[in-house]
């Protein structure tokens, strides 16, 4: 599937203005970009219009009468692309079409400019540098545009030699080796400031900051225009980031500014923006650290900057409430980087997201997988990751931190206080994981090193209460030993260790209600509660007790291990009574793991439904084109309608009017048509079509009367009777306000009806009709412009009447 994506942006650079317009097409092999440069010369504005791809394409120009051109078409090789509008600059009309499987841009000028199309594909930095012959495709073109006389050319024929040249590849060329910023060739013998700019580089390279800033002053002092100038104030700049707190980030984005302007095209620019966008969310200045971070999304995107820039305004925006876009920017980082400490980042955070979205194991993958990959990320910098290990655990994830903290045992000298610390730490966190084997390991080694005698009185009952044994064959006598632990050992480890046992035991007796009547007590994810709950499904839905199963599905959702027929019961239930988000759950669990197309059909058809009783229309969309598309059972007929409304709900308007033809051959006359029909009326009075209007109001009025549902009355008739009037089929609009009028509630339908009555009666020569229906208009309660309508041709008709009536 091919996509578009669009971007606009207009920059001022002196008196030049730029309006870029991208324009990137997704599929295999397919990349076209197209932007626009503007300014002004001897007076008179001009354009230039550039368009590049990746592969050749042919432009031709067309003439008019005067000579002059006023079509430029560009064509291009791509089976498909979505649709999007069309673009106006000051000189261009540019407009994108689709025709005959090839892409087409059509160029052509506005307000009495005129424009030249010229291929520009050879490269002046090639060994080729003239080029042999001109190819009617190119990779590069370029179309000017002007107010007349095209600039910066001159029109005089040459008269010199005009022949093609061919270079040897073994030409040496003239070279003049390295340019220093103003390009001029730089000498190698660079000066003092030598010295001290490579003293700021190691500074800056062990993060030296204050030291660093040191330095660039003094050399700032010594050597002012020194050819390190622009690279010391880069330093500079991040040195300042590094040493300052939120109250004096304005000298670093101040300093930052002005560095950008000087030097617009450094390679440190995407870095520098970086900076800025930073430090204005450090302020909470969002909105200014927005435009700098969407300056680096558009304009570099998967530099390793913009890569950053993602991962810091995630955090952001999480910080502000937005979960769902930093799960996607984390995610998008992730795939895109080949940088291994930046694919770290991402992992951490992702982490970070899942475990305070309560989803700790894949938080723990994601902690696991940099250990993995990438070990040295924690381990050179223990001072930083120890700590975030502790609140990992006290956020009750303790596997993951035990592994790291177990490399970081590796590189800590064990004279050092600090791995006595660590050594607690990870012995615990093992015992909490239930790695009953290491935790004891690392408790025997604890016992055996000197540090308090008390704080060892604490490990040794830790390591004697580890496994929790208790050999007693007796159930009962089991559930009262672990009761007995929970009690004494309340809000400790042991008593966790005891609950999950009496769960197991529990379990094991098939007492799931005594499991569930502890949910209070344990989380919601608790595999023994789950499970439990599973069975209490399993029996509510043998007994058919729908309400019932709904409750419990409610409460986990597709945390529950049920599957198959069961899962298909527990959706229906929870569906029926309205329990959509957890229906969704199931459903969404049951599409990703099924393989069985039949099973696959029943999922996304009713993924398809819930998606749009959440208002989820382009989830919906999607799981309903799928079902249209793969299924053949009449079961799934109504899958073409949830596709057609969530079309409509996100005004993709021609795509739904794509499937009304399967729809209504499918549906024909189903119930749920007179929605459909709602909205093809509406497309067809939007567009003053009357035929369309005819045919789509006669069958919603149809469907209506045969379900015996008038939602749509008498809006559907006054619809109907507008276009009849403009046949003169006043009869047929008469019969439609006769129906109508029984099913207007609201006094100004009544009103409008009773007015037209009178108005069609008039116009067929029933005059007492006529003056009947004004007075029952005359005569409802309430205000309306057509109650004076009716009013004033009811005066009127009487005048006509008593006036013939004297004659």
């Amino acid at each position: 599937m091919q996509s578009v994506i669009c971007f606009f942006k207009e920059e001022f650079m002196g008196f030049f203005k730029r309006f870029f317009i991208f324009i990137v097409f997704a599929s295999n092999a397919f990349a076209l970009e197209f932007y626009v440069n503007s300014g002004r010369e001897n007076g008179s504005n001009f354009a230039v219009l550039s368009i590049l791809d990746s592969n050749p394409f042919l432009c031709t120009q067309t003439l008019n009468r005067e000579s002059e051109v006023d079509l430029i078409v560009c064509e291009f090789d791509v089976k498909l692309a979505s649709r999007f509008s069309r673009s106006d600059t000051l000189f261009f009309n540019i407009l994108p079409e689709i025709l005959d499987n090839k892409f087409l841009l059509k160029v052509t000028t506005k307000n009495n400019k005129k424009m030249r199309l010229f291929n520009t594909e050879f490269d002046l930095n090639s060994k080729t540098p003239i080029p042999q012959e001109r190819n009617p495709i190119s990779k590069r073109w370029q179309i000017i545009g002007y107010e007349g006389e095209l600039p910066f050319f001159d029109d005089t024929s040459s008269i010199g030699l005009n022949f093609p040249i061919s270079f040897n590849d073994s030409v040496d060329y003239p070279k003049i080796g390295a340019l220093d910023y103003k390009m001029q060739p730089m000498s190698s013998d660079v000066g003092l400031d030598k010295d001290y700019f490579l003293k700021i580089q190691s500074f800056m390279s062990r993060k030296s900051y204050e030291e660093a800033l040191s330095a660039i002053d003094e050399m700032s002092a010594l050597y002012p225009d020194s050819i390190f100038k622009r690279d010391v104030l880069y330093y500079k700049i991040l040195a300042l980031e590094g040493t300052s707190t939120n109250d004096d980030l304005d000298d670093v984005i101040s300093l930052a500014k002005m560095w950008l302007s000087a030097y617009p095209t450094d390679i440190h620019v995407s870095e520098i923006l970086y900076v800025i966008a930073k430090s204005y969310a450090r302020m909470q200045f969002f909105e200014e650290a927005f435009y700098y971070y969407n300056q680096l999304f558009k304009e570099y995107k998967g530099d390793k900057f913009e890569l950053l820039a993602r991962l810091e305004y995630g955090k952001n925006l999480y910080s502000r409430g937005d979960r769902k876009t930093v799960l996607e920017m984390y995610q998008s980082v992730l795939d895109e980087t080949q940088d291994i400490d930046i694919a770290s980042l991402a992992s951490l955070l992702l982490a970070e997201y899942y475990k305070n979205t309560g989803n700790k194991n894949l938080a723990q993958e994601y902690l696991l997988s940099i250990l993995k990959a990438n070990p040295n990320y924690y381990l050179d910098d223990i001072p930083k990751y120890y700590p975030m290990l502790q609140e990992w655990a006290e956020s009750q994830i303790f596997q993951a931190p035990a592994e790291i903290g177990e490399a970081m045992l590796s590189k800590i000298d064990k004279d050092s206080s600090l791995y006595i610390d660590m050594l607690k730490d990870v012995s615990q966190w093992y015992d909490n994981a239930g790695n009953f084997e290491k935790a004891h390991k690392y408790y025997k080694e604890l016992l055996g090193l000197d540090f308090n005698e008390e704080e060892k009185d604490k490990i040794r009952v830790l390591d004697d209460a580890l496994l929790l044994k208790y050999d007693e064959d007796n159930a009962t006598k089991r559930i009262e030993h672990y009761d007995y632990v929970m009690k004494e050992y309340k809000g400790k480890e042991e008593a966790k260790k005891a609950l999950e046992k009496k769960l197991d035991t529990l379990y094991d007796l098939k007492k799931y209600n005594e499991i569930f009547n502890m949910r209070n007590e344990l989380d919601s994810n608790n595999t023994k509660l789950l499970e439990a709950v599973g069975e209490l499904v399993k029996d509510s839905i043998k007994s058919d007790n729908c309400k019932e199963v709904s409750f419990y599905g409610n409460l986990y959702g597709g945390l529950i291990p049920v599957f198959g027929d069961d899962s298909l019961t527990l959706f229906d239930c929870l569906y029926k009574e309205q329990q959509y988000q957890s229906a969704q759950q199931i459903a969404l669990r049951e599409v990703e793991s099924t393989k069985d197309k039949d099973n696959k059909e029943k999922w996304l058809y009713r993924l398809a439904w819930v998606e749009y009783k959440l208002q989820n229309y382009p989830k919906a969309s999607l799981a309903s084109r799928d079902v249209v598309t793969m299924s053949k059972d009449s079961k799934y007929d109504d899958a073409a309608w949830i596709l057609f409304m969530s079309l409509v709900q996100q005004d993709r308007m021609r795509e739904a009017f794509d499937v009304f033809p399967t729809l209504e051959s499918k549906l024909k006359d189903s119930e749920n048509m007179i929605e459909v029909y709602r909205v093809m009326l509406l497309d067809s009075l939007d567009k003053k079509d009357d035929t369309a209007t005819k045919i789509y109001a006669n069958k919603l009025i149809s469907l209506q009367d045969k379900y015996k549902k008038y939602e749509y009355s008498p809006w559907v008739e006054l619809s109907l009777v507008e276009v009849l009037n403009r046949e003169d089929k006043f009869k047929e609009s008469l019969e439609l306000m006769d129906s109508a009028i029984l099913h207007a509630d609201s006094a100004n339908d009544k009103i409008q009806i009773y007015y037209l009555m009178g108005y069609l009666n008039t116009k067929l020569g029933n005059m007492p009709e006529a003056i009947e229906s004004y007075s029952k208009c005359e005569a409802v309660n309430g205000v309306s412009a057509w109650k004076n309508l009716c009013i004033d041709a009811k005066k009127l008709l009487m005048q006509e009447n008593n006036t013939q009536s004297g004659e």
